[in-house]
């Protein structure tokens, strides 16, 4: 997934500028901290995964790893059905404690927008891989983490969206046969991004649809066994459309493309 820089830039200071900033507990200069100790902030911070080849006095390794938190997020966070369906947007504020070994504890909501937001942004915590853990007088200690987690639909970025298009194997046209999108069951989906970039693609639905039948299936940005399924039952006279959901700027763009199915 290509992220552009200033975006990544304007995501990752609303993620720390969101960290809380009050120690939890009292500490000295003492050789160990009790067991339950846990901060929020700490002389190093932690760093998310992959910016191992960075030394902690470069500024460039906080930069790798708010780069990779977002990257993360984008490829791992699910929009909930139920959500897109009764367009809800908004930020899930989600609360989690690094242990001194770097593993991700005690996930939490802190603010939830319903429609099975909360619990997507959690399951996003849950994959984390290890961190690398904050450290306070040079030894690894319990840092807690407060992160916001954005969910937004294409209503608000209507005007975006139309700048991202859709491509299929060798469909150029909206109107295609059935045969023709059998033949291309094989071929990947695109979502090129305004400077014709491909863009990772978060989640894929197909929809086909004819007078008051609906068929529809999601995965996860590759046509699986579900999505075949959709247009193996599709009929001539009907529609097919693909929705791709994107990440640009920190939101989610949500991009179609419709077919007419001709015979």
């Amino acid at each position: 997934m290509l992220i552009k820089n200033k975006a990544v830039r304007e995501l990752c200071t609303t993620i720390l500028a969101l960290l809380c900033c009050h120690v939890l507990s009292a500490q000295g200069n003492y050789p160990a901290f009790p067991d339950d100790t846990v901060f929020t902030v700490a002389d190093e911070m932690p760093y998310f995964s992959g910016c191992r080849s960075f030394n902690k006095n470069d500024g460039r390794k906080r930069e790798c790893s708010d780069l990779e938190l977002v990257r993360f997020i984008s490829q791992q966070l699910v929009y909930p059905a139920e959500a897109r369906n009764k367009g809800i947007e908004g930020t899930v504020f989600v609360s989690f404690i690094i242990d001194e070994i770097g593993e991700v504890q005690n996930p939490s909501i802190l603010t939830d927008i319903g429609g099975g937001c909360g619990e997507a942004a959690l399951n996003v915590v849950r994959q984390m891989p290890p961190w690398t853990p904050a450290l306070q007088n040079g030894q690894p200690v319990k840092t807690r983490m407060n992160l916001p987690i954005q969910f937004y639909l294409r209503a608000k970025n209507r005007d975006k969206a139309e700048r991202f298009t859709i491509s299929w194997g060798s469909l150029r046209s909206g109107q295609a046969s059935k045969k023709e999108l059998l033949d291309n069951l094989s071929k990947r989906v695109y979502v090129r991004g305004p400077e014709g970039d491909n863009r990772f693609i978060d989640e894929l639905e197909f929809v086909f649809q004819k007078e008051n039948r609906i068929v529809s299936a999601t995965s996860r940005g590759s046509i699986s066994a579900e999505l075949k399924k959709v247009v193996e039952r599709a009929k001539r006279g009907g529609t097919l459309v693909i929705h791709a959901s994107v990440q640009d700027g920190g939101q989610f763009v949500a991009v179609s493309r419709q077919f007419q199915i001709t015979r």
